[in-house]
């Protein structure tokens, strides 16, 4: 009996791919759609808002200072953010989408704001000289992935096509967000020689700009289920897929693991946290669109505060509170998975009643957020946490900061946090960080008219999966969210009112 090889195996199984595609094409493009618009709406342009007299300066990607490590899985089928895989079908099964439109009239189907932005990547690739791209197949229906599956289980028995193939209701390409690709000269179609082509090498790098990923890498079939497919692209909106790009998430399962703060007190890094008079210690539950939730009691006591922030100090997934006392003491609060908070570690002691500080991961050396300020001398110094307890003697990285406030926040978007520094006057500065607890180039004015914000809190996820922002707490109690994409403002909406009184964390 002569026995295949495997590489002859995969040759042919490549090759029936392909005229599997073909016959997918066929089937997809005859099948019965909703009636769409003819044209792709074009991507969002960037809006600059004004709010306050805050007159905000285009600029880059702020980060909250410590996201959780993942968040729990989006099953909401119209969300762009879904999650689809062998273990998280659509629900309903039989969902489709009520917004698909013909890509680049190619008679494949996808949803609107998908089909827009693939068109920037395809004009993107061509752009780099990658000879171009093609599209392959698009949308699927229940009805058509059923005929897919069948069709695969046919010719390789059920074991092998569960790994290239989705059963019905479980495909991503029924969700309209997903699309397969290849190069426009049709080598290595639906094979993974298109990884080393050009205009594949150049997907894999630039697709998160565009807001997609390559759904299926290589190594991660264990994790996805699927063989890798380096044409399977799917749409998950900009924010998300440069957050994953950014933070090295190499799948969607990475990086909707689960909420390792499900239960604990401060559950998501969008949550906003702030003391009133009284000292009730309050956490507003993001509500993952853009707005807050009732608040919710968490503490008691928490009177005397100068500042107080919201970070996962011990890097456990859980955050807790690094509270700056007006007795002149700094402490942690670590949060209790099941909830609640242990009590305080004394993490500084004397005289830091005195400083005006911002909390982040400031080098790449330390993997613990630590302590940037200054006292009233105006010399600027980092605290590493470097255990995870008491902060570490400090190193001076700048002078002449008196009078302003900071945060620290990527803003550069390029995975090294940099320090937005607001000025009595109200200008915002942007001093960009080199990664390594030192500065990188001149600094760079972002906004003017900031005085008008007390606070500037970062915040991960108001709006959505992966999406980052700045919420500011006014003079008169109203608190705005500052949206933040790559290069630039991007959203802008008042999220509440009545914070007068309210000590908002950072």
């Amino acid at each position: 009996m002569r026995v295949l090889d495997h590489q002859s195996f995969a040759r042919k199984a490549r090759r029936r791919l392909a005229a599997g595609a073909a016959f997918l094409a066929v089937a997809v493009g005859t099948g019965v759609l909703s009636a769409a618009p003819a044209v792709a709406v074009a991507p969002p342009a960037a809006a600059i808002a004004t709010v306050a007299k805050a007159a905000v300066a285009k600029a880059a990607v702020p980060t909250t200072a410590n996201p959780l490590p993942s968040v729990d899985p989006i099953g909401n089928p119209a969300s762009i953010s879904v999650l689809v895989n062998k273990s998280r079908p659509l629900n309903p099964a039989s969902y489709a989408p009520n917004d698909l439109i013909n890509a680049r009239g190619s008679g494949q189907y996808m949803r609107a704001e998908a089909a827009a932005w693939l068109n920037g990547l395809f004009q993107g690739a061509a752009d780099a000289g990658t000879g171009g791209l093609s599209i392959v197949s698009g949308y699927r229906s229940y009805a058509q992935q059923q005929q897919v599956y069948s069709y695969y289980v046919s010719i390789y028995g059920q074991a092998y096509a569960d790994t290239i193939s989705a059963r019905p209701g479980y495909s991503e390409h029924q969700t309209g967000l997903a699309m397969d690709i290849g190069n426009a000269a049709g080598n290595c179609g639906l094979s993974t020689c298109f990884g080393d082509t050009a205009a594949g090498k150049w997907v894999a790098a630039n697709a998160h700009k565009y807001g997609f990923i390559v759904r299926y890498p290589n190594g991660y079939t264990g994790t996805t289920g699927y063989s890798y497919e380096p044409w399977h692209l799917r749409y998950v909106g900009v924010a998300l897929a440069t957050d994953m790009n950014r933070r090295g998430f190499p799948t969607l399962e990475h990086y909707f693991a689960g909420n390792t703060a499900a239960a604990a007190s401060i559950k998501s890094g969008a949550d906003l946290v702030a003391a009133d008079s009284s000292g009730r210690l309050l956490r507003y539950p993001a509500t993952a669109v853009g707005s807050y939730a009732g608040a919710v009691q968490i503490g008691s006591g928490w009177t005397g505060l100068k500042q107080a922030f919201v970070v996962d100090w011990d890097i456990d997934g859980v955050y807790d509170i690094l509270a700056q006392w007006n007795n002149g003491v700094l402490g942690v609060y670590r949060g209790l998975p099941g909830g609640g908070f242990a009590g305080q570690v004394v993490v500084g002691n004397g005289g830091w009643d005195r400083m005006t500080i911002t909390v982040g991961k400031w080098t790449h050396a330390h993997g613990r957020p630590g302590v940037v300020g200054y006292f009233p001398d105006g010399v600027l110094r980092y605290y590493p946490n470097t255990f995870g307890g008491a902060l570490s003697s400090p190193q001076i990285i700048g002078k002449g900061w008196n009078g302003m406030e900071l945060t620290i926040a990527d803003w550069e978007g390029d995975g090294a946090n940099d320090i937005l520094a607001r000025t009595a006057s109200g200008a915002l500065i942007n001093y960009r960080g080199d990664g390594w607890a030192g500065f990188y180039g001149p600094a760079t004015t972002v906004g003017t008219g900031w005085q008008y914000m007390r606070v500037l809190a970062p915040n991960f996820g108001l709006t959505g999966a992966g999406t980052r922002g700045i919420t500011a707490q006014t003079a008169d109690g109203n608190l705005y969210n500052y949206g933040l994409g790559r290069g630039q403002w991007t959203t802008y909406s008042q999220v509440g009112s009545g914070w007068n009184g309210l000590k908002l964390f950072k």
